[in-house]
């Protein structure tokens, strides 16, 4: 059984939190008892203490798997990110049993998940565009992939975009999940990833030239994207900059 790290506001009942760390326990045994690091937090809500927030993370064979999710009490809130682990972490499984890069598992995998959450991040409108700072992070793509890996570990991770370097190419590029429910793979102009149409929607970069950090910051203080993809200016290294829970910006980097 995994031992699980359990961070709790100290107004949050012992039993609430406890019974969250029972769940995360749990999770192992999907995993044939190969997950580790193992941590969760339990906390008020930015916006009201009528509101909390769950934030757990947990090492299947050293790849990370993470859900942030919010509810009206921590037992909510907690069973929510369980939730979205335990998706997560069967997807893995199931991954392995079948070819990574199959397009029928990819699309079954997309067809299944829940429609996109309009208010899935409510935080981010807490804070005035110029009082956002910048939080840097590397990306979760462990080297070079293809597009169908890429979109498994997306899926897999549970994020809204996912940052890597193509096998194919080498350019720094991104996979994200569009309001259609299909999968979009943004490239830089000129690209030849422009032909990867099997599963993904290929869409070239919307900026022809590098942008320097403080022009894309720019570009979101006015234009509010969900999130912009730029080569980099100062390295012509492809980036993502995007709207962090906490109201900041979060900006992923490629290792």
């Amino acid at each position: 059984m995994i031992e699980v790290r359990v961070h709790a506001a100290p107004e949050i009942p012992p039993a609430e939190f406890e019974r969250a760390r029972a769940e995360m326990e749990a999770l192992d045994r999907y995993a044939g008892g190969r997950l580790t690091d193992a941590r969760l937090t339990l906390r008020h809500g930015p916006r009201s203490k009528r509101q909390f927030v769950a934030d757990a993370s947990v090492l299947f064979d050293g790849r990370p798997l993470a859900a942030h999710t919010t509810g009206r009490t921590p037992a909510e809130a907690a069973d929510a990110a369980v939730g979205r682990l335990r998706r997560q972490v069967r997807r893995v499984v199931d991954a392995e049993v079948a070819q990574r890069n199959e397009p029928a598992r990819i699309r079954a995998a997309l067809e299944a998940l829940p429609e996109p959450d309009s208010g899935h991040r409510p935080e981010a409108r807490l804070k005035p565009p110029e009082e956002r700072g910048i939080v840097r992070r590397r990306t979760y793509a462990p080297g070079p992939e293809t597009t169908f890996q890429a979109v498994q570990d997306m899926l897999d991770l549970d994020e809204e975009f996912h940052l890597f370097r193509h096998a194919r190419t080498g350019e720094d590029v991104v996979v994200y999940r569009r309001d259609d429910g299909r999968i979009g793979l943004i490239h830089p102009q000129g690209s030849e990833l422009a032909d990867e149409n099997e599963v993904v929607v290929p869409e070239p970069s919307r900026y022809s030239e590098p942008l320097t950090l403080e022009t894309a910051r720019t570009e979101m203080d006015f234009l509010n994207h969900r999130f912009l993809y730029f080569l980099d200016k100062e390295d012509g290294r492809g980036k993502v900059l995007y709207l962090r829970h906490d109201g900041d910006y979060g900006l992923v980097e490629p290792e």
